[in-house]
């Protein structure tokens, strides 16, 4: 955890940690804005895959917020990357190596690529569980108890208890229709 803070004081950023933080995977922060994360929540897994890739947390901009909610697992290898936000709910389980950022980071023509692309915030509902190598790109809002199936990329909003898959992703159930 001591880190963190470090790397938060290099980078210009600031941190505002909750109580019982678990940081069991190279956690790294990078930016010059604040990461704000909730009681109970886990920076990775022993046995999670991606052993060799550290979590990287990096609100680049000094207006820039990554939000983690409590009771939240982020597994080893996650990038979230924010040029403005990204806000995870609460109890959400974040697979290894996802990807969430919230810009395109350069424009998309050739003569653009010097400019600053396209931002739009990410929002994750609470209880979300996103499996391994998904991506969730700008805008995107994925409403509670949904699923994000493995290695699918989000680039619309996601209504609450669908199950989504593939690439780009599309609704292929709901956790609300399944038996108990």
């Amino acid at each position: 955890m001591l880190l963190l803070y470090v790397s938060a004081t290099i980078h210009g950023g600031h941190l505002k940690l909750g109580k019982k933080l678990r940081v069991l995977h190279k956690t790294r922060f990078q930016g010059a804005g604040t990461l704000r994360v909730g009681d109970r929540v886990t920076f990775g897994y022993e046995l999670g895959g991606a052993i060799g890739h550290p979590i990287l947390l990096q609100p680049r901009e000094p207006s820039s917020e990554i939000c983690i909610g409590a009771g939240t697992t982020v597994m080893n290898g996650c990038e979230l990357i924010a040029r403005s936000a990204i806000r995870l709910g609460e109890n959400c389980l974040v697979g290894p190596r996802t990807m969430i950022l919230d810009s395109d980071f350069h424009g998309i023509a050739p003569w653009e690529r010097d400019r600053p692309g396209k931002t739009e915030p990410v929002e994750i509902g609470d209880n979300v569980w996103i499996g391994t190598e998904a991506m969730i790109l700008k805008g995107v809002r994925i409403g509670k108890d949904a699923v994000i199936g493995a290695r699918s990329v989000v680039v619309r909003d996601v209504p609450p208890g669908a199950i989504v898959a593939g690439n780009p992703a599309k609704a292929i159930g709901s956790v609300y229709a399944r038996g108990t």
